[in-house]
């Protein structure tokens, strides 16, 4: 993927492209990530599926950053169905599951 910049950001459908891809590579992680990094934040390059899991949404982007400059990345919150949630419930049923 090309660098990314303000002047050829991806359309809506290319973004929702990427989403797809983060979530196939995130998917046979899941139960694994769930269960050691609830509440943390995993970033994934999708052109190479390479990630990186950091307590913070920065920390993880800045990893994937110095390893990828100008790559655009997926981040999202491990465990909850966004990154950021505003006064509600971010996780499916605003409880992490027991036993995870």
């Amino acid at each position: 993927m090309p660098t990314i910049t303000t002047k050829n950001l991806p359309s809506r459908e290319e973004r929702a492209e990427i989403g797809k891809k983060a979530r196939a590579i995130y998917e046979p992680l899941r139960e694994q990530l769930e269960r050691e990094h609830w509440g943390e934040y995993i970033t994934i390059n999708v052109d190479n599926g390479d990630y990186a899991v950091a307590p913070e949404h920065k920390e993880a982007v800045k990893i994937m950053r110095a390893k990828y400059p100008g790559v655009l990345f997926y981040t999202f919150r491990i465990g909850y169905r966004a990154v950021f949630h505003f006064r509600g419930l971010g996780a499916t049923d605003g409880k992490r599951p027991q036993g995870v």
